[in-house]
């Protein structure tokens, strides 16, 4: 089923003048949306998502996991709460919407975002957790105040700011949604360039990216 916006983005190419364009390479659900590109409606999805706690996509590339996660993320986010009905208006999950709609603080790593040089991996790893930990925790100031922030922030490391959070949002019953895309991004090129030997102390035993999960 399409589901449409009954808009097209200035300057698009449509098909013809009846067919929005396709949104080729673009994986962000909420422009997908707002700028009238063709759209498969999947949201039914969601209901049958919130059944299970643990969800692990391994599908094969241009197969839509980002566009999938984005869709969460504009879905569950309270801080994406304002443009709920802009976003999902003609959707399946937009006209009957669970209790969970705008709930949650999300949490959501884009691991190709992280620069895959070995030397400097671990690094570049930590700094971009960082950045998307500190900037979740601000967007949500009213749960977690400066104080918390500023404890979170000077742990040194992704692993101990998560446990952190995890424990305050624990004690509060604050709902968190934690999403992961492009998990393996950085792993198939260690594989790749430095071989299995190095693939594996990254992936497996004390290596920070098996700690991390």
């Amino acid at each position: 089923m399409y589901a449409g916006t009954g808009s097209v983005k200035d300057g698009s190419e449509a098909m013809s003048d009846s067919h929005p364009p396709i949104p080729y390479g673009l994986g962000h659900f909420p422009t997908v949306r707002r700028d009238g590109f063709y759209y498969v409606d999947k949201t039914r999805f969601v209901r049958a998502l919130e059944k299970v706690r643990f969800v692990f996509f391994v599908r094969p590339r241009r197969f839509g996991k980002t566009l999938w996660l984005t869709m969460l993320d504009a879905y569950y986010n309270r801080n994406a709460a304002d443009e709920f009905d802009a976003v999902f208006a003609g959707t399946d999950i937009g006209a009957d919407p669970t209790v969970n709609r705008s709930r949650y603080v999300v949490l959501y790593f884009d691991f190709s975002a992280v620069k895959q040089a070995p030397p400097t991996l671990e690094a570049e790893f930590e700094g971009y957790c960082a950045i998307q930990m500190e900037g979740a925790l601000r967007r949500n100031k009213d749960l977690f105040d400066e104080r918390t922030r500023k404890r979170v922030d000077a742990l040194p490391s992704i692993n101990q700011k998560l446990t952190a959070v995890f424990q305050h949002v624990r004690e509060r019953g604050i709902p968190l949604y934690v999403l992961i895309d492009e998990y393996d991004n950085f792993a198939n090129t260690i594989l790749s360039e430095r071989g299995a030997e190095a693939y594996h102390a990254f992936t497996h035993g004390g290596g920070f990216y098996r700690n991390f999960f």
